[in-house]
């Protein structure tokens, strides 16, 4: 209370259900997006654990890794949200620079030496 004896209001504004169904819309982007930041966050955590497990040493020069690190991250974090129709930046730069049919024939020489072993 103010010395006028007048009660103070928070002016925020309190979370409503949406109201129409652009509202609605926004608010199952803005939940997917969000659950996209935490699912990615925790692959990206358990795959540089695993790195570090299989013997990486990232402790000695972080700085130099950390793009790649990032890079990772957001790798993750863009599949998921192309899996929901959402659009990342990384989705038009893996379309532009990988090459489906070169990466098909790679497969294939993968199976084929595993066949031969066989």
């Amino acid at each position: 209370m103010s010395k006028d004896n007048i009660i103070s209001f928070p002016k925020d504004k309190l979370l409503t259900p949406p109201q129409n169904a652009q509202e609605l819309a926004d608010s199952v982007k803005e939940f997917k997006l969000g659950h996209a930041d935490q699912i990615s966050e925790a692959l990206w955590q358990y795959v540089l654990t695993e790195m570090i497990r299989s013997g990486v040493v990232f402790e000695q020069d972080t700085m130099k890794y950390f793009p790649a690190m990032v890079l990772i991250l957001e790798s993750i974090k863009s599949l998921h949200l192309l899996t929901n129709g959402i659009h990342h930046p990384l989705q038009d730069f893996a379309k532009d620079s990988i090459d489906i049919e070169a990466f098909e024939e790679e497969l294939k020489d993968v199976v084929d030496i595993s066949d031969d072993e066989e």
